[in-house]
């Protein structure tokens, strides 16, 4: 059997372990149970929603961030290997960066990026600066003095609203989008 390590912080796998222990499994065969079934899931086109759902997720990040992370080594069949690596590829990184960012959205229900995603977040975090560059123009407009009140009411507010509306809804969906294609349901 192939062998994947991924590099956790001791809180996440101290956490994992204990669930690993909860159920009666070692880490090694929890992680490679969670691998083989996300492939399962990600080849038949399902969603996979793991059963460990129900516990709760951890609600802050480790409080050691930044401290020396630990080493898991999971032991996968060849074709699951490879399936791991083709998930991998996909998302341009290594088979155990992979494993590890799989470990952290399924633990903390937030998303991993990756680098197309951050560049699609970026672009609206521009449009908003800019949208908020207008309106800062129009409320100094409007506090220097009233006489200049008739430029507020050529502005289109309702318009603004809307754009501002659709860029939210666009980063909701990006990171519902990128949960899903981790095997993580909707997460509000």
């Amino acid at each position: 059997m192939a062998v994947i390590g991924a590099a956790v912080d001791n809180e996440t796998k101290q956490v994992f372990d204990a669930i690993a222990r909860s159920r009666t499994l070692t880490a090694s065969r929890l992680a490679g149970t969670l691998i083989t079934d996300f492939i399962r899931a990600e080849q038949n086109g399902t969603l996979y929603i793991p059963a460990s759902t129900q516990l709760p997720a951890v609600t802050s990040h480790p409080v050691n961030a930044g401290a020396k992370t630990e080493q898991v080594y999971v032991r996968l069949e060849p074709y699951y290997y490879d399936e791991l690596g083709r998930l991998a590829a996909g998302r341009r990184c290594h088979r155990s960066s992979y494993l590890a960012n799989l470990l952290y959205v399924h633990i903390d229900k937030r998303p991993v990026l990756c680098q197309d995603e951050v560049n699609a977040l970026r672009q609206v975090a521009r449009q908003l600066a800019d949208v908020g560059r207008n309106v800062n123009q129009i409320a100094k407009k409007l506090n220097t003095s009233l006489e200049e009140a008739h430029v507020a009411a050529a502005y289109d507010f309702d318009l603004l609203r809307m754009l501002l509306d659709v860029e939210t809804t666009a980063v909701k969906e990006l990171v519902l989008a990128n949960l899903r294609t981790w095997g993580v349901g909707d997460v509000h």
